[in-house]
């Protein structure tokens, strides 16, 4: 599971001295992490927190009277549902703006309500109700105007925070909504989308993830023929090795043994065109796969 964190760069993420929301997100990410979820953290450059940083903003805006808090949100915001398609889930632990930018990507996005909703903020999460997955952090901040799937407590205390027990009702709610959900263009290595599908062609664009690679795999009903969009990408094809830049192009037979590997620190992105009579994902016959699936 790939989750994009989205948290405020006002300041780096758990501060000392701060709120709740600080806490909750660097705890969670932490959580997640150590249970083999892919936490990417947008927040800022330093965050101390075993979640991988993503995120364009390299320092917090508060206190620096340089940086306009609203420019800044805004472009951290618009990098995460830019780049939404790489992620299962996003995660919202900012505040109503980011519901607006949500038909920027198909990818689910929940969004935890730490704050009572006043009258100027509510028409917003009434826009997108049923749209967002609401969790409230407490039971006073649900609205009886919304729906909320679940309130996870974020309570602290000496002892621990009951970090436990919110990584995993969290990890609940993220499975839940990926049930209902379910995405099939998301992978292992990276996802696709198809662009079109007819009884003669199907033409899908796929993006692979910095060094990770499909299965070598072949096709009974089917050939393919390969472009190359950005990044580079080491393919085999049968017994031979074929390295492809960006511009490039080839074909895949029918019946050929084949696999692609993007080897460089970017996502790789190709154009696949299949052509034949039979285009279902169940026409692949595994010979090696990194992922358990021969």
């Amino acid at each position: 599971m790939r989750v994009a964190m989205l948290f405020s760069t006002a300041w780096r993420s758990a501060p000392k001295h701060h709120s709740l929301r600080e806490h909750v997100v660097s705890f969670l990410a932490e959580g997640l992490a150590t249970r083999g979820v892919e936490v990417a953290l947008f927040a800022t450059n330093d965050p101390q927190t075993n979640g991988k940083p993503a995120n364009i903003r390299q320092r917090p805006y508060e206190g620096n009277p340089a940086i306009s808090s609203e420019v800044e949100e805004s472009l951290h915001i618009s990098e995460v549902f830019e780049r939404g398609d790489e992620f299962d889930l996003i995660h919202n632990h900012l505040h109503y703006l980011p519901l607006t930018y949500m038909k920027m990507t198909t990818t689910p996005l929940v969004s935890t309500i730490y704050d009572i909703l006043t009258p100027e903020v509510l028409p917003v999460y009434l826009k997108y109700n049923g749209r967002a997955y609401y969790v409230a952090a407490s039971d006073a901040h649900r609205h009886p105007e919304l729906d909320f799937i679940a309130t996870v407590h974020h309570g602290i205390d000496e002892a621990g925070f009951g970090v436990e027990r919110m990584v995993e009702n969290y990890l609940y709610v993220y499975n839940w909504i990926l049930a209902q959900r379910k995405r099939e263009d998301h992978r292992p290595w990276g996802y696709y989308r198809v662009l079109e599908d007819e009884a003669d062609h199907k033409v899908k664009r796929l993006v692979v993830y910095p060094g990770k690679r499909l299965s070598l795999q072949r096709h009974k009903h089917r050939a393919e023929h390969w472009l190359i969009l950005q990044g580079r990408a080491l393919i085999t094809l049968n017994d031979e090795t074929i390295s492809m830049e960006a511009g490039q192009a080839m074909d895949v037979p029918q019946g050929a043994w084949h696999r692609i590997r993007n080897p460089g620190a970017e996502n790789m992105a190709l154009i696949e065109v299949q052509t034949g009579n039979y285009f279902g994902e169940d026409d692949i016959e595994r010979a090696e796969d990194d992922y358990g699936r021969v």
